[in-house]
C-alpha cells in the first residue's frame, strides 16, 4: 500500500462529497477503496492516518497553531469523512477562524455551520455541537473595516472633552 493509493482514496471520498449527489457513507468509502483495489488492511491504514492527522490537529490547536490544525483536520475528514469527531473539530475551528475576519471569512463560517449540522445529523446527542451550532448561527463574520478603531477614537474624544472641561474649570 502506497502513500499514492492513500491519497488517491482521499481524492476520490473529497470529489464524491463536492458533488453533493451521494452522502458519503461506509458503503461508499468501501466501494471507492474496492475501484482503487484497495484491501481490507488498506482501508484501515487510511483510519489510522485519519486518526494520526486528528491527533496532530489537536496537538496543533493546544499549541495556538489554528490554521496549521485546520490543515491536519482537513486531511483527517478527506481520509475519512465519516469520524464525526473530525467533523466536529473542523467546524469549531473554520468557525473560530471565520470570526477573525478576512476575505473568506464568509465562506468559512458557511462550511462551519455546513459541518455542524452533519454532525448533528448523524450523533443528534454530540455534547457539544448543539453549542457550537447556536454560536454559529448566531456571531455572522463581520467583516473588518479599515482605518482606526472606533473604540479609540471614542476614548480619545472622551479624554479630550474631559482635559478640556478641567481647563476651563482651573481657568474659572
Amino acid at each position: 500500500m502506497t502513500d499514492d493509493h492513500l491519497q488517491r482514496f482521499a481524492k476520490n471520498v473529497v470529489e464524491l462529497q463536492e458533488k453533493q449527489q451521494q452522502r458519503v457513507d461506509e458503503q461508499l468509502m468501501v466501494e471507492v477503496a474496492r475501484e482503487l483495489g484497495m484491501s481490507e488492511a488498506a482501508l484501515m491504514k487510511v483510519r489510522d492516518e485519519s486518526r494520526a492527522h486528528k491527533e496532530r490537529a489537536r496537538a496543533l490547536r493546544s499549541a495556538g497553531n489554528l490554521d496549521l490544525a485546520i490543515e491536519e483536520l482537513e486531511t483527517a475528514w478527506a481520509f475519512n469523512p465519516l469520524d464525526v469527531e473530525v467533523a466536529w473539530l473542523l467546524a469549531d475551528g473554520l468557525y473560530t477562524r471565520s470570526q477573525r475576519g478576512g476575505e473568506d471569512a464568509a465562506a468559512q463560517w458557511q462550511r462551519a455551520r455546513e459541518l455542524c449540522q452533519r454532525v448533528l445529523e448523524i450523533a443528534p446527542a454530540h455534547a457539544e455541537a448543539p453549542a457550537l451550532l447556536n454560536a454559529i448561527q448566531n456571531h455572522y463574520p463581520a467583516k473588518k473595516q479599515e482605518g482606526a478603531p472606533v473604540g479609540l477614537i471614542a476614548a480619545a474624544l472622551i479624554i479630550g472633552g474631559i482635559l478640556v472641561l478641567g481647563l476651563l474649570a482651573w481657568l474659572l
